[in-house]
């Protein structure tokens, strides 16, 4: 038999009213469970307290008196309902007073909103509609005439012909007085210079089959695309500046603009930037190397506009790739 059994079972076996079966198990329980016999211990002291319990017996006098108890009873809750009667009639005066009616407020609450609502769209579009009150409005029309046609270039200079012959101004024969080895101040200022043989190089306004933007000095016949100091088509890759190759000399300088936002947030610090040079000089690509988001722009837009000493290797011009910083200071 399951111990569960057993201890439900106990009640029963102490008055005596199991089977002979049941008795047999619980018996056999209780030999081998000590937990069961100490509780069927502790039931059979219950029950010899109650046993010797002293029987109170209730006199008649008890009963006589039930109904007036009653009453009395039912006299003193009628008392207590009058006291708070008494007291709902004091705080009748009083300024807190409970809400009433409060579904007729949720209900003129939406009511309410819905009349300001059209009120408020009836201002707004009969005044639209009402076109006799609107404003006149006087319209001045100005006629703008386009700008006159640019004035036509001037024609170019008519064409002259090479001389052969060379004309000279014969020198002015002048008497002065100087010693050798010794400067003198000239003391009259002659009428006229002898002029220097000139020899046909180029002729004013140009001469047929020439390039459009020459170069002073340069040679009749020249080919257009040509490189200074080199081949004709041929462009030499840029050199970056290490070791024996320094960095080429600065020449114009434009300092950056310090952007309005970087001030404000009180950014400073320093730009490195890559920076290549063309034949001339001139910076033509830059790179950021190190950033500073808000003052890499203001350092690229200075760094274009800077010129440098044109690098000369093996006696031609060669771009050159050297490092950049530009710092930016907070004044």
């Amino acid at each position: 038999m399951s111990h569960k059994k057993t201890l439900n079972l106990l009640g029963a076996y102490l008055d005596g009213e199991l089977q002979d079966k049941d008795k047999q198990n619980v018996d056999k329980h209780l030999k081998a469970c000590p937990a069961c016999t100490r509780e069927l211990y502790l039931l059979r002291q219950l029950d010899t307290a109650s046993r010797n319990m002293i029987q109170i017996k209730r006199n008649e006098e008890y009963w006589d008196g039930f109904a007036d108890r009653i009453k009395s009873g039912i006299q003193r809750q009628q008392a207590g309902s009058q006291l708070v009667k008494k007291e709902v009639t004091m705080f009748q005066d009083s300024f807190i007073r409970p809400s009433k009616n409060l579904g007729t407020r949720a209900l003129v609450f939406p009511i309410s909103l819905l009349a300001h609502g059209i009120i408020a769209l009836m201002l707004i579009v009969i005044p639209l509609m009402t076109t006799s009150e609107l404003p006149k409005v006087e319209v001045y029309s100005a006629f703008l005439a386009p700008p006159p046609p640019p004035p036509p270039p001037p024609p170019p200079p008519p064409k002259k012909a090479a001389s052969s012959t060379v004309k000279r101004i014969k020198p002015v024969q002048a008497q002065t007085t100087f010693e050798a080895g010794k400067l003198v101040a000239p003391v009259e200022i002659p009428d006229a210079i002898a002029e220097e043989q000139i020899s046909d190089i180029g002729v004013e306004g140009g001469v047929e089959g020439g390039v459009e933007g020459g170069v002073i000095g340069g040679v009749l016949g020249g080919v257009v695309g040509g490189v200074l100091g080199g081949v004709v088509g041929e462009v030499e890759a840029p050199v970056r500046a290490i070791g024996d190759i320094k960095q080429p000399k600065l020449i114009k300088r434009i300092e950056p603009v310090y952007p309005e936002i970087a001030r404000q947030a009180r950014v400073a610090g320093i730009v490195i930037l890559e920076a290549q040079t063309d034949i001339y000089g001139r910076v033509t690509t830059v790179k950021v190397l190190r950033s500073i988001p808000l003052l890499d722009q203001a350092a690229i837009d200075a760094v274009r506009q800077w010129v440098y000493e044109p690098m000369v290797i093996n006696g031609r011009p060669r771009g050159v790739i050297f490092t950049v910083t530009v710092t930016f200071e907070m004044k």
